[in-house]
């Protein structure tokens, strides 16, 4: 073979070579080629919250919490590829389309997990008094399909005082805390800086330096019990079925329960929390069985001491459990007896200590 036929046959070799690659590299990049939206088989499946608790409804809205309002499964369970997948959701008319995300291909075999966390509007919010329905909206959408899809579910959104003891289906409550899964909410009802609770609670730590000496915030619990008594605060019983966590209860927030002078153990817990965090003493409210408890760190020790609440009504502390108190039901054998019921649902492992400051730097802010 002379050396010019040589040259020739390398020439067109390598435009051969060229011509292949370019003709590879076009194939692979055109993605989606021979996509057929009519083979694309999904399952859909939109899973909501039963009740939403507008007493913390910015928690919902939260990505950082996992209280989402809605999530979607979305499986391809065909042998297409999925391209430019789009889903949003619409609350009622308390939201615009919101949690819209893309997912640019969704691969046969493949599950994807989106989550509706809605910014509710909250004037809107403010104004629900009562249990009232509204209907949340998905909506998804991908290349080829002619239009978008929906499905529609029913929530309920609560009122402002009402507080609903566990998400948890009644298969899956095993445990004391179970009962209570919605423990953090309580949080929400603790409002220190409102402005009726901010009042009373300085003239409670009036003179007292609550902040720094053990002796001063432990006089100012007392001081609490003592003045919510002197304003004739009584107690009154839950309604039945209260710690059977199968429905919705009533709660009042600091301000309610000091303006009606009454509230459940619950109400009145949640009170003295509140008045204590407004003069800057770290409280809680334990649940335990059949009851709630305020209590308080002391700011040097650290010590805990946790106070009967209910017996701020002596009445009934005399009538009900006049084997265990005095004629005068002073707040300091209250403390001894709340100390004895926290020891004791301590040793049973039945109960629940609700840190109001750690929950609201979690996002679980009140809202009133």
């Amino acid at each position: 073979m002379s050396k010019q036929v040589k040259t020739v046959l390398v020439v067109l070799l390598a435009v051969m070579t060229a011509s292949s690659g370019i003709l590879f590299l076009v194939a692979v990049s055109a993605q989606g080629t021979g996509y057929n939206p009519g083979k694309v088989k999904l399952d859909v499946k939109l899973i909501t919250r039963e009740e939403i608790l507008t007493a913390a409804y910015k928690t919902y809205g939260d990505d950082s919490q996992d209280m989402w309002v809605a999530k979607t499964l979305i499986k391809n369970t065909g042998k297409m590829p999925v391209y430019d997948f789009k889903i949003s959701y619409k609350v009622g008319d308390l939201t615009d389309w919101t949690s819209g995300e893309e997912y640019p291909e969704i691969r046969p075999g493949q599950t994807i997990r989106d989550y509706c966390w809605p910014t509710l509007d909250e004037e809107q919010v403010k104004a629900i008094t009562t249990k009232t329905p509204v209907e949340l909206v998905m909506q998804y959408d991908y290349r080829g399909l002619a239009k978008p899809a929906k499905d529609y579910q029913k929530i309920f959104l609560l009122g402002r005082n009402d507080f609903v003891f566990t998400s948890l289906p009644e298969e899956d409550r095993v445990t004391f805390s179970d009962e209570f899964d919605n423990y953090r909410f309580i949080a929400a009802f603790i409002t220190p800086n409102e402005e009726s609770t901010k009042a009373f609670a300085n003239t409670v730590g009036g003179g007292l330096e609550t902040r720094a000496s053990d002796d001063d915030a432990l006089e100012a619990f007392k001081r609490c019990f003592d003045m919510l008594r002197a304003e004739g605060v009584e107690y009154i019983m839950e309604p039945e079925g209260f710690w059977a966590g199968s429905a919705a209860q009533y709660v009042q927030y600091p301000r309610e329960t000091i303006e009606r002078k009454s509230g459940t153990c619950l109400d009145l817990a949640v009170a003295m929390s509140a008045l204590m965090e407004a003069i800057g003493v770290k409280s809680y409210v334990a649940l335990i069985p059949g009851h709630a408890i305020p209590l308080v760190e002391l700011p040097e020790s650290g010590d805990l001491y946790a106070i009967e609440s209910t017996f701020i009504d002596k009445d009934y502390a005399i009538a009900k459990h006049g084997d265990i108190v005095s004629g005068e039901v002073s707040s300091s054998e209250c403390i001894d007896i709340a100390s004895e019921e926290i020891n004791g649902a301590q040793e049973s492992g039945e109960i629940i200590m609700i840190d109001p400051g750690y929950w609201w730097q979690a996002g679980v802010m009140p809202a009133w």
